[in-house]
């Protein structure tokens, strides 16, 4: 197995945040109080910009709505970008669900971030588009995985590679924490460090850039 650690040259764009006084039913961002199991507590086909999420372009890349969709490009190489709505910034327990649809197939990670203290502070759960995948966070601004040295390899063909669609689950629930792609489980561990915050989308660049990763589809409940 190859290694795939890498020290991430940690981009953040500065982020405007809009956060709406109130959402309407039929608004592209939906958000619910009651939370009850299985029950959306926030879903977003980024149709509109009422979920919040921040539209940049720098030299380190895009982050924005794009075409029905929600686009992290990244242009600088070994780097991440990422982006959180304006909601859920206290959320506990979260199963998200995104699609990823027709990547770049240049290698890049894609991925779920589940409770985002800060940009120095939150987990991440990633696939590859070359078949691997991991679970780490952000502590202090240090990056690690979590229950593994080194990205693991999907050995039973469960991530689509190259420019495919695929759909990923993160749950974050007590100290464990799920990675699922395509309706099948690939990675379970168990961190104890953040309890609560927003969740969020990441995508990281290997070597080669731009790379551009869409979203679609995002939908977040109580586990």
């Amino acid at each position: 197995m190859r290694s795939r650690i890498r020290l991430f040259a940690w981009v953040m764009p500065s982020v405007v945040v809009l956060f709406a006084c109130s959402i309407s039913q039929n608004a592209a961002a939906t958000v619910s109080a009651t939370g009850s199991t299985g029950t959306p507590i926030f879903q977003d086909d980024f149709s509109g910009k009422s979920g919040g999420w921040d539209s940049l372009t720098d030299e380190y890349g895009t982050t924005d709505y794009s075409d029905g969709k929600y686009l992290i490009s990244v242009a600088d190489s070994n780097s991440f970008l990422y982006s959180t709505p304006g909601v859920l910034s206290d959320s506990t327990d979260v199963r998200i669900e995104v699609d990823i649809l027709k990547s770049d197939d240049i290698q890049h990670d894609m991925g779920i971030i589940c409770r985002y203290q800060d940009s120095d502070n939150f987990y991440y759960l990633v696939v590859s588009s070359d078949g691997y995948y991991a679970i780490g966070k952000f502590k202090d601004g240090t990056e690690e995985l979590i229950g593994t040295k080194d990205m693991r390899q999907d050995n039973a063909g469960v991530i689509k590679t190259g420019a495919a669609d695929n759909h990923l689950r993160g749950d974050c629930v007590g100290d464990t924490l799920t990675l699922y792609a395509n309706g099948s489980k690939l990675f379970q561990a168990q961190d104890s460090d953040f309890p609560k915050g927003n969740v969020g989308l990441i995508a990281g660049s290997y070597d080669d850039t731009p790379i551009s990763v869409y979203f679609d589809n995002l939908r977040v409940t109580k586990p």
